[in-house]
């Protein structure tokens, strides 16, 4: 029985098809898609814009397609072509090249729909678009694949570049993070590896239904759908079959689609599980319906209407090609008379930037020489102005030793721990290779050794944290008398008091701002002597000392405090200035 219905709908195949130049039929064109493609078309017109009309075109060219009617659909896609091509590679060029390769492939054109797939390939990788990348992709996918399925078992190669392709085109999806570009990847490879009998095929396909359930994509989700009841057909789930079938055929009319694809996909699934189920007469009256639809597209494919409009593109590029050819012929010699006159020319540029050259050469030296002059002069100043301070800072200490008062011994001290922090700020910019930089963390060390060992802790060990960076004369001069200022008041009054005094110096750039702390672990101020903001503590000090400190800081444009340890002991100093 079933081999008698298989050799009669072979032969009704035959014979309708013998039959199509009188009878044709295809899908209704959808009424709003074709809406929008003619208002496309009226706005371009309107708008004088040629991308508009080809976009108008391409619009024309799908919703022909959606029916079945591939040749009005190739000759609106041609004509978009003759206005996007000469334009240049584009997104909208790849992606007009993919739908030719889809019809193509619709009608058995294998070779075209391999030719065309490779431009909107191409495109997409010279665009670099991960959006045209993965639809160009998936296109030649279904080119290899179907090549696959007319040659197999004899050839395996067209089967690996299906797989290659649509891992190229789930990894573009991926990084545009497109679940929906990843499902219709994974129904294309389902659909594959059903062909090819491979178990993961319903897995693909599952997850491609789950993903565009999600999305809420119905009219995707109903061409997937009958693509895994053929899988289920397959291994012998005929319930899962029908259901998965019978819902799809019935969203389908519902949404009144009229998609060619859609309807001969449910239609060919439900002839194999009436086969399947043995009932013949539903089988046969569905693959009559599948012929109907099937017979146009047939018929323009046996007509040679669309071979022709092939055939007139192809022309048409050939002689537009011989215009451009004769243009570039005309332009050639155009170029190179005026290439001869650009030649002499640039002799004689060339001739006048070789003297100009020679003189800035010479002027070069001379600012050389002049360059090195001024830094040995700049290095003279410093070292100068170090020996002055130097001098000043001996004199300070000779009259502090003939002093006997002790409040005048400790002034005259402070004074000269003041003229030698600036001393060190002159010998840093002589000894180093900048001129007027200085090294913040050995500036800071040097004069913190210097005033420790004065007030007689030499072994004490401060805890620096200074990012590596210089200052300029105008910022380290100020900085290094209020750091003289902090570290002899610490050693005045903070480390007396404590068994293991301890110093602590962090300096941290923040952008164009630099942060310092410095602070010790003494017995903190004096309660007569501060007053209470909040929780913190801030100085209300008239000694030299501050009123030293404060100048020094409006000297920098920065801003200061005063408060109490981490620990709730010792004098905590904070301050922060603009770098530039």
């Amino acid at each position: 029985m079933r081999a008698f219905f298989v050799l009669i709908g072979g032969l009704w195949i035959i014979t309708s098809s013998r039959s199509i130049a009188q009878e044709s039929s295809y899908l209704k064109v959808q009424t709003n898609r074709l809406q929008k493609a003619q208002q496309a078309e009226q706005d371009a017109r309107a708008k004088g814009d040629s991308s508009l009309l080809a976009e108008a075109y391409y619009l024309y060219g799908k919703t022909y397609s959606f029916t079945g009617d591939y040749q009005n659909a190739h000759r609106y896609f041609i004509k978009s072509l003759r206005i996007l091509e000469p334009k240049g590679f584009s997104e909208e060029l790849s992606r007009l090249y993919y739908r030719l390769s889809n019809i193509e492939i619709k009608q058995g054109h294998l070779k075209e729909a391999v030719r065309y797939g490779r431009y909107a390939v191409h495109i997409a990788q010279v665009l670099k678009s991960d959006t045209a990348i993965s639809r160009a992709s998936i296109g030649m996918g279904q080119a290899y694949a179907n090549i696959w399925t007319s040659q197999r078992p004899q050839s395996r190669i067209p089967y690996d570049s299906s797989l290659f392709f649509y891992r190229e085109a789930e990894a573009a999806c991926r990084r545009l993070k497109d679940s929906v570009g990843v499902a219709d990847v994974y129904s294309a490879l389902g659909e594959l590896l059903a062909i090819a009998r491979k178990p993961q095929a319903a897995t693909y396909l599952e997850k491609a239904l789950a993903l565009f359930r999600i999305k809420k994509k119905e009219d995707i989700l109903l061409k997937v759908t009958p693509q895994l009841a053929g899988v289920y057909l397959d291994n012998g789930q005929l319930d899962q079959a029908w259901q998965l079938l019978s819902e799809a055929e019935k969203h389908y009319t519902s949404r009144n689609l009229h998609d060619y694809d859609t309807q001969i996909s449910i239609d060919l699934q439900l002839v194999r599980y009436y086969e399947k189920t043995g009932q013949w007469k539903l089988a046969y009256e569905r693959l009559q319906q599948v012929q109907s639809l099937q017979s146009y597209a047939f018929q323009a494919d046996h007509q040679g209407a669309i071979t022709r409009l092939n055939v007139e593109y192809e022309t048409e590029k050939k002689e537009a090609l011989l215009k451009t050819q004769n243009r570039e012929l005309t332009l050639r010699a155009e170029n190179l008379q005026s290439q001869r006159r650009f030649t002499f020319t640039l002799l004689l540029l060339l001739g006048l930037v070789t003297g100009m050259s020679l003189v800035f050469f010479r002027l070069y030296r001379r600012n050389q020489r002049i360059s090195r002059r001024n830094e040995a002069l700049v290095k003279e100043q410093n070292h100068r102005v170090k020996n002055n301070l130097q001098v000043v800072a001996s004199l300070l200490n000779l009259q502090a030793k003939r002093l006997s008062d002790e409040t005048a011994k400790k002034a005259v001290e402070e004074s000269r721990l003041r003229i030698q922090s600036m001393a060190i700020v002159h010998r840093r910019l002589y000894d180093g290779d900048e001129l007027a930089q200085v090294d913040l963390e050995e500036f800071v060390r040097e004069l913190v050794q210097g005033v420790l060992k004065t007030f007689g802790y030499p072994t004490l060990e401060p805890h620096l944290t200074i990012d590596a960076l210089s200052l300029t004369v105008d910022k380290a001069v100020p900085l290094g008398l209020i750091l003289n200022e902090l570290i002899t008041n610490a050693c005045k009054y903070a480390f007396p008091a404590s068994s293991t005094p301890q110093l602590w110096i962090r300096c941290r750039q923040q952008g164009t701002q630099l942060e310092w702390v410095v602070a010790d672990n003494g017995p903190g101020f004096d309660k007569a002597e501060t007053s209470f903001w909040d929780d913190g503590v801030v100085v209300q000090r008239t000694s030299f000392g501050m009123a030293l400190i404060d100048a020094q800081v409006a000297q920098l444009s920065g801003t200061y405090s005063f408060s109490l340890g981490e620990s709730g002991r010792g004098t905590r100093f904070s301050m922060v200035f603009k770098l530039y």
